[in-house]
């Protein structure tokens, strides 16, 4: 807890309003998606009976029963968290630059997610011997790296399945030190009680107007297939 405490401490006197730490965009024009918690009834989230009950009009069903849902096209809600470094983050900061943005919802007690993370940071293959895993998604460590395309995880539990918090994001930072992957934290679970995750990690795909292009509860391959399609088509 001191080292992070002399760590964040640090940083703060070299960090100015205009500039994250980390080095992500910092977009002075955020244009709201106005859906900043959830609040009942007619939000996302919140229970429904028929698509009318939603502000979006998508009731959907699962496990737990009807809930207002995000669709495709649908533009993604402000999440707004802590980052690895301290600072706090929009999501909406990685708006108008251009690129598409993967969106990764996970916890730290997830063994694929710590799998995905190591083949980010460190290329290790483990990963790659998964029955999910496709050898076409290789070619997104390059993409990440050559900053082509963003991918943000987002952490909402921690190896104790408690809330997760800015030690969590520290923690998992130390562990995969990635420089061009933001970690934010929901420790409200505000997107997890939007999303509801079955499975993670869960990795949604945006465009740069943050309108969802793939939006899935489980695992990564919807949104890991649209990405390399559009890479091939690209090139």
């Amino acid at each position: 807890m001191l080292d992070r405490l002399l760590f964040l401490l640090f940083f703060s006197f070299i960090i100015s309003e205009d500039t994250y730490y980390g080095g992500w965009p910092k977009n002075k024009d955020i244009k709201s998606s106005e859906i900043k918690t959830v609040n009942c009834p007619g939000n996302l989230g919140c229970e429904c009976n028929t698509d009318s009950d939603c502000s979006n009009d998508n009731c959907q069903k699962d496990l737990r029963g009807k809930y207002c849902s995000l669709d495709v096209g649908d533009k993604f809600p402000e999440f707004v968290g802590v980052d690895q470094f301290g600072d706090t983050l929009n999501i909406y900061d990685f708006a108008k630059n251009g690129k598409h943005i993967l969106i990764e919802l996970g916890a730290t007690w997830c063994a694929p997610c710590r799998d995905l993370a190591s083949f980010f940071t460190y290329n290790e293959k483990d990963i790659m011997d998964k029955p999910f895993w496709k050898d076409e998604y290789n070619i997104l460590y390059d993409m990440i790296k050559n900053n082509e395309i963003y991918f943000i995880t987002i952490l909402y539990e921690d190896e104790f399945r408690d809330d997760a918090t800015i030690d969590t994001a520290y923690e998992w930072y130390n562990d995969y030190p990635d420089e061009n992957i933001p970690i934010m934290v929901d420790e409200n679970k505000f997107l997890h009680r939007i999303i509801r995750p079955k499975g993670i990690p869960a990795v949604s795909l945006l465009n740069e107007d943050m309108e969802i292009m793939v939006l899935t509860d489980r695992g990564l391959n919807a949104s890991f297939d649209k990405i390399v399609e559009l890479y091939r088509a690209k090139k």
